[in-house]
This record gives structure tokens, C-alpha cells and sequence, in this order.
């Protein structure tokens, strides 16, 4: 097996210099936005695009193979990371969602995502002879489920759709069969539906609670 270097074997010249500009320009803009919104906060804003701007460029010049080598090791760390939202997170309107080290607050789910990309990208490419084994979909199933229901007990639905298609998407694209997506469609569809109609019933203590929420975020 070829071992990948550190940093990407590519020319100066190759380096997209475009992506690098337009990143620039959209966060010059988002801290003007920041600041005509509240100006006490502008000099926060342009902290964390410094810090966030040097670890883009960091983390481009890093060849992303050379980074799958420890695939389990990120997936370790997204679960660390995910869990220890729900341990020391601050809950804002009933959710948890933001962990904050040192003087830096973040989101983990966000970072998750990228993470659990090149995770699942490489354990892909482990089984690709036996993709459609059913001892492989079903740790692929629980390696998956274990993140996602860290991100949805947060609560955060609308990042756990994101991952969730991802990760299906993903395991398509790698040579899933029609047959199994067939079976699994025949099965989730109805259960689907039965559970919207019951979700969306106005009487329902889960929908009221909801909309509570809504309600006092507001």
C-alpha cells in the first residue's frame, strides 16, 4: 500500500487561490453584518475569522489521505465531542448545542460533520468488496446511529438530517444494491407515515411541548 505524505504533493500554483479569496471576502462581509447588527461584538467576530481563516489554510495544505490513517480515531473524537455537549454544553431555549474551551465557543455538530465524512469515506474503502454483506450494513448502521442520535438529543433535527443524508448518500454512491435499498424503502415508508400522522395529530403532548418552545424562543 502507498503511503500518503503530511502535506498535499501538489505545485503553489495548483493551490486555489479563488476558494481561498471568495472564503475571504464572504467573512469580511459577515463581520461588517455582525457589527451594523451589534458593534460590541465585531471584534469578536473578527477573532474567530483570524482563527478560523489560519486553520482553513493549515488544514488545506494537509493531504486528507494521509488524515483517513486515523479514521477511527476522528470518529472516536466526533462521539467525545458530541457527548461532551450534553455534559458541560450550555442549554439556550431548551437546547444544548455550543461547548466552550477556553475562549473559544464552538459547535461540535458542525465539526462532527466533517469528521464523520472522512470517516465513513475510508471505512467505505475498507469494505468495498463487501458492501452489501449484512454484517457490514449493520455496523455501518450503528457506527452512523450512534453520532446522529448524539446530534438529535440535543435537540437539533435540521443538523441530524444533514449527516443522515450524507451518510446514506455516501454508501449509494459506494456500490449499495437496489434490492437491499428496495427493502428498506417497503419497510420505512409506511412506519414513515404513520408516524407524521400521528406527530402532526393537534391533541398530541409531544407536538404542544414543541410548540411551547417555539414559542418562549421567540
Amino acid at each position: 500500500m502507498r503511503s500518503h505524505r503530511f502535506t498535499k504533493p501538489y505545485n503553489l500554483k495548483n493551490y486555489k487561490f479563488g476558494i481561498v479569496t471568495l472564503v475571504g471576502i464572504l467573512s469580511v462581509l459577515g463581520i461588517l453584518v455582525v457589527g451594523s447588527a451589534k458593534e460590541s461584538l465585531q471584534s469578536k467576530q473578527i477573532l474567530g475569522v483570524i482563527i478560523g481563516f489560519t486553520a482553513m489554510i493549515v488544514v488545506s495544505l494537509i493531504d486528507y489521505m494521509w488524515i483517513m490513517n486515523f479514521y477511527w480515531v476522528l470518529y472516536a473524537l466526533s462521539i467525545i465531542m458530541l457527548a461532551a455537549v450534553k455534559l458541560f454544553g450550555e442549554n439556550v431555549n431548551g437546547a444544548t448545542r455550543w461547548i466552550k474551551v477556553g475562549f473559544i465557543q464552538f459547535q461540535p455538530s458542525e465539526l462532527a460533520k466533517i469528521l464523520l465524512i472522512i470517516f465513513f469515506a475510508k471505512f467505505l474503502m475498507e469494505h468495498e468488496e463487501d458492501i452489501n454483506d449484512k454484517f457490514t450494513l449493520i455496523k455501518y448502521a450503528v457506527l452512523a446511529g450512534i453520532p446522529l442520535a448524539l446530534i438529535l438529543i440535543e435537540p437539533n433535527l435540521s443538523t441530524t438530517i444533514c449527516p443522515a443524508l450524507m451518510i446514506c448518500l455516501m454508501i449509494y454512491i459506494a456500490g449499495l444494491s437496489y434490492k437491499f435499498i428496495g427493502t428498506v424503502l417497503i419497510i420505512l415508508v409506511p412506519i414513515a407515515v404513520i408516524f407524521l400522522s400521528i406527530v402532526v395529530q393537534p391533541n398530541q403532548k409531544i407536538l404542544k411541548d414543541y410548540q411551547q418552545k417555539r414559542i418562549l424562543a421567540f
